[in-house]
């Protein structure tokens, strides 16, 4: 592919030498005069002086055209463009060969679409059904009537346990449990009676799963991840909490039962949500923060317990001078009381 080919690919305007032949795709730092790499942030414009990359994808107006004699293909969202890029020069492989595996266990009420691949030792439960070009790589447990869209990817050792429902495109990665059953147990004398879990959990279309994240069935009705949403690994989604659409969470965050999550929200790793909130739209959760309570559309909040965004960082900003201050108290004490004598405090 010349730089020409790539520009055109991309929509982008070319600026220099479009018969430059790239073969790869590399970070700024290390391309060579073959690679493709891209400038996203305004502090790296300083590589376009030094780099040896073939070809550059960068935004019109982010650089000095006058003074820049880098091949490049300007681009609205070079990183965006990047990701297409790196597709394009290596596609998606699977290892699997086509078909089903001979150790394969399938029962014979399962409903296969065509061009579905299995591999070995693989169970699919009764009155499953798996569309067109999904692929289950070894060791997946699909249990009874679990539905299973179109050019989905189960990585190995996923369970999907009865009665799950997934959309289509969707990927999960090895080690994750959809569907087992949510912790719900009803104090009696004195133990715990277990509440059956009667409901299940929809993963809508174009959803990922990280490693062995987990997803616990409702008690009734449906634990649901919404479209395009993107789980890390080691995540806890507890019995019928509801996530809406195109949400990312980060890697150890757990949310607790029916925890409603709104639509395109970010939440960092190591976050705790306490059971029957409310999150609202676009909202954002720093990392490792403790959340009690409902959380409007659009804000930002972060620390344990959470606060408002802005505040949290004044008040982190003030801890750090709690030393001074409390050398300055010490210092007051001792003009006031004298040294060594005890200050008086009211009660």
């Amino acid at each position: 592919m010349t730089a020409a080919d790539a520009a055109a690919f991309l929509g982008g305007t070319l600026v220099g030498d479009g018969s430059i032949v790239l073969r790869g795709v590399a970070k700024i730092e290390e391309a060579g005069p073959a690679d493709l790499s891209f400038i996203a942030n305004v502090k790296y414009t300083k590589y376009l002086h030094t780099t040896t990359a073939g070809a550059v994808l960068i935004a019109p107006g982010a650089y000095d055209r006058a003074r820049c004699t880098r091949t490049l293909i300007e681009v609205p969202d070079p990183y965006f463009a990047f990701l297409k890029m790196l597709e394009r020069f290596h596609p998606r492989q699977t290892w699997l060969h086509p078909g089903i595996d001979p150790s394969a266990v399938i029962s014979p009420e399962a409903v296969l679409a065509e061009g579905v691949t299995i591999g070995a030792f693989v169970f699919v439960g009764p009155c499953t059904r798996i569309g067109r070009g999904t692929v289950l790589h070894p060791h997946v447990v699909v249990a009874a009537n679990v539905v299973i869209g179109e050019n989905c990817e189960i990585h190995s050792h996923v369970s999907l346990r009865e009665g799950v429902r997934l959309g289509n495109r969707v990927i999960i990665q090895n080690g994750a449990v959809i569907g087992g059953d949510g912790f719900g147990f009803a104090p009696c004398g004195e133990g715990y009676q277990k509440i059956p879990q009667m409901g299940t959990v929809v993963i809508q279309d174009d959803v990922e799963i990280g490693a062995n994240t987990t997803l616990d069935r409702a008690t009734l009705g449906e634990t649901v991840i919404g479209k395009g949403t993107k789980l890390d690994n080691l995540i806890q989604i507890g019995h019928n909490v509801t996530i809406g659409s195109h949400t990312v969470i980060a890697a150890q965050t757990g949310v607790s039962g029916s925890v409603r999550i709104g639509d395109r929200c970010r939440i960092g790793g190591q976050v705790g949500l306490v059971g029957h909130l409310n999150i609202g739209d676009e909202v954002m959760i720093a990392a490792q923060s403790g959340i009690a309570h409902d959380v409007a559309t659009g804000e930002a909040f972060a620390g344990s317990p959470a606060r408002p965004l802005n505040l949290w960082k004044r008040v982190e900003a003030s801890l750090s001078r709690l030393p001074e201050l409390l050398r300055r108290v010490r210092d007051i004490e001792t003009a006031v009381f004298g040294k060594g004598a005890e200050r008086k405090m009211p009660k």
